[in-house]
């Protein structure tokens, strides 16, 4: 493969810089192309194979190399990063050329900014730590966890994987999220967040058990401290006494800030040197030996010790570093987490302890840390175009989505009634629902991660007579279900659940995908399901919704674009709870819909209508309860009956399966077939390829009808 290399004035540094880039992408080429082999299941992954998983150490090796356009001369150069393949070339670097390597990390995250629209302020605020991290700790032996997906990008970066990150929301890309299967640095799948410490806290336990001596870093976000699994975790790893590294990266977010005094957090010279102070092993030694003696000499001097202890390391501490000591937690910090050397000799020093138990680092980011200058500038402009479009409600450039529409909905049910309220979790506050906080202050709660509060809370503001809608991402629902059944079905509280990104995300892969709603929530005996096929469904939803005082109710909807449907909001009249409704009347075949398939058994209608075949095409509404009249005349009517949903199995297709089968319809002449979502999991590509690997497109749909209809031939045809 020959590479193209562009002409300079000799001597010049970009010259000099392109020849570089080009000899190693050759040298890479080689490298690979020469690679012995190693276990099968590693060996016979392929680039154009149906699946985005790297083999297992071989991240870096894979030949989805850059095009020539990436070795153009006006790019930043980079080449520190260049030269680092795995964690173990770090060790080699000095602290200046550590610093140099965060700014061209920086500089490589600013280049995806514009070329994935990710957002990746929370991965810029962890460059110096990740490199820490990697320098002082021996990945992949020593098991590094990250709290949340969307800081793992330097991660990435650093672990061979840095040719692949363009490929983010691309068919058979590399996913947003840390994957076991992905990489052996990857030592557990982070996405949601919440789950280093419990998962960091098993692996330690389990290399005690089998007298190992690897260790253990997980890390953390002050964003996820909000959720009590951090919390339960760090209760049993204190508890527990295993040796483990919490570090918690403080990027001084918090989500309602004081705008008199603001989130503060002291971090001045004399912090890092208690830090250091705190963090060195004959410090460790000596609490312990006076821990000791004091407990020989009396129990009352042990507890007056233990006092003076504690008040005196909460003196020294930011506020609240003492509820860390109360769970267990050996507090370190807080410390700069911008200062390389500070990081890497505060770190080396908790490396070094053993058998010491569990130990939180506080370190100090800042998610606006940038590049200087001229980097600095080149971010802006490409960050410019990720902006844009967000930067007013609805634009022009930002088609409106369903959340858009939601909030619009929501908007006018709150300034009908002022018991309306708005309860958000599991996700930051989008953009969308930031004019309904700026709109209704007093009256928008965003928990943060914090799902299982959100639904208690949600039913503790309905019985005070309230009117919550609790939004909450399908995905991050499926935490709360115990308090779903418990504290709202069954006692019949109205919390209305706004269900969002329900069903296939695209880009964002099966993590955020919400496949499973449909199922669990229409299982409840209280609840209410609905899903609306367009706008006007979902505002006539919300206002259905914001009437019923007597049980729960939910509805689902997409994160995608809208139907495209003018004046939805002159439409927001309250729907007859269980009604749905025949939008097209045909002859041989019915396609029953849920939500956001109704526009797909559309788009099939209109292929079988060019083929001569009549079809009926119904909009359910409801899944729970089912308009079992509907179900009844389109079984009356038609010879074969197709349930459609973008849900897994179990949800809409079953309900309507155990009715007719019950009612008897199933013994005569019809022929029922359900089209829903795959038993597996879906990874991230377009919406479009993603409906077409479930099964769930337009085509898919008329040629199920075809093949119903014995014209297999034209069915085939058609998904040609």
């Amino acid at each position: 493969m020959d590479i193209a290399v562009f002409e300079y004035p000799l001597g010049s540094s970009a010259q000099l810089y392109v020849n570089f880039r080009a000899s190693l992408f050759k040298w890479n080429l080689q490298r690979f192309n020469h690679q012995p082999n190693c276990e099968s299941s590693r060996t016979n992954w392929h680039p154009s194979a149906n699946s985005n998983r790297i083999p297992k150490g071989y991240a870096g090796q894979i030949h989805t190399f850059r095009k020539s356009s990436d070795f153009f001369w006006d790019e930043t150069p980079t080449p520190i990063l260049d030269m680092v393949e795995n964690p173990m070339q770090l060790k080699n670097l000095s602290p200046k050329e550590l610093k140099l390597l965060a700014e061209e990390i920086r500089s490589e995250l600013s280049n995806l900014v514009s070329k994935t629209q990710k957002p990746l302020k929370a991965s810029m605020s962890v460059v110096e730590l990740t490199i820490a991290i990697h320098y002082v700790f021996h990945a992949p032996v020593d098991k590094i966890l990250w709290d949340m997906g969307e800081q793992t990008y330097p991660h990435k970066l650093l672990t061979g994987r840095r040719l692949l990150l363009e490929t983010q929301s691309q068919n058979n890309g590399l996913p947003s999220y840390t994957s076991r299967c992905e990489s052996e640095y990857d030592s557990f799948g982070a996405a949601h967040g919440c789950n280093s410490i419990s998962a960091g806290l098993g692996m330690a336990i389990a290399r005690d058990i089998k007298g190992k001596r690897e260790r253990i870093v997980t890390v953390i976000s002050n964003q996820s401290t909000v959720a009590g699994q951090v919390y339960e975790a760090m209760g049993n790893a204190g508890y527990l006494d295993s040796n483990l590294v919490v570090i918690l990266n403080d990027s001084l977010h918090s989500l309602h800030p004081k705008t008199d005094e603001g989130y503060q957090t002291p971090l001045n010279p004399l912090s890092i040197i208690l830090s250091k102070l705190q963090s060195s092993k004959s410090f460790r030694n000596f609490r312990e030996v006076a821990k000791v003696l004091t407990k020989r000499v009396s129990k009352g001097l042990h507890e007056w010790a233990a006092k003076v202890d504690e008040y005196a390391r909460g003196m020294m501490g930011p506020t609240g570093s003492t509820l860390f000591e109360e769970l267990g937690l050996y507090y370190i910090g807080p410390i700069d987490g911008h200062k390389i050397e500070d990081l890497i000799c505060v770190l080396q020093e908790v490396a070094a302890l053993d058998s010491m138990g569990p130990v939180l680092v506080h370190v100090l980011t800042n998610e606006e840390q940038m590049l200087e200058d001229k980097q600095k500038k080149n971010i802006a402009e490409n960050s410019s175009e990720v902006s844009c479009a967000s930067d007013s409600f609805p634009s022009s450039i930002h088609p409106q989505t369903f959340g858009d529409c939601f909030v619009e909905a929501l908007s006018e049910q709150a300034e009908k009634d002022k018991d309306v309220v708005a309860v958000c979790a599991g996700m930051r506050t989008e953009r969308s629902l930031e004019h309904f906080q700026d709109k209704f202050a007093d009256r928008f709660f965003d928990v943060g991660m914090a799902e299982q509060h959100a639904v208690t809370f949600s039913a503790g503001l309905a019985c005070g007579g309230l009117k919550p809608f609790c939004i909450i991402p399908s995905t991050f629902l499926q935490r709360a279900y115990d308090q779903v059944v418990h504290d709202v079905d069954r006692q019949k509280i109205p919390v209305r659940f706004a269900i969002t990104s329900a069903g296939l995300v695209g880009s964002d892969g099966p993590v955020h995908c919400g496949p499973f709603d449909i199922t669990f929530m229409s299982c409840l005996p209280n609840m209410i399901v609905m899903a609306p096929s367009d706008e006007v469904e979902l505002a006539r939803m919300v206002a259905t919704a914001a009437q019923i005082d007597d049980g729960p109710i939910c509805f689902r909807y997409p994160s995608g674009a809208v139907v495209g449907i003018n004046n939805f909001r002159d439409n927001g009249m309250p729907i007859q709870i269980g009604e749905g409704k025949v939008l097209v009347e045909g002859k041989d075949v019915a396609l029953l819909g849920f939500g956001a398939s109704v526009q797909n058994c559309f788009y099939a209608h209109l292929l079988l209508s060019k083929l001569g075949v009549e079809v009926t095409v119904a909009d359910a509404r409801f899944c729970k309860p089912l308009d079992i009249k509907l179900v009844r005349q389109l079984c009356e009517n038609h010879a074969f009956l197709i349930t459609v949903e973008e849900g897994s199995i179990g949800g809409f297709g079953s309900h309507v399966a155990q009715f007719i089968a019950l009612d008897g319809k199933l013994d005569g002449r019809v022929k029922w077939r359900p089209i829903v979502l795959p038993d597996s999991y879906i990874e991230q590509a377009s919406p479009e390829e993603q409906l077409r690997r479930a099964g769930l497109s337009g085509h898919h749909i008329a040629a199920t009808t075809l093949s119903l209809l014995g014209r297999t031939r034209e069915a085939l045809l058609l998904m040609c």
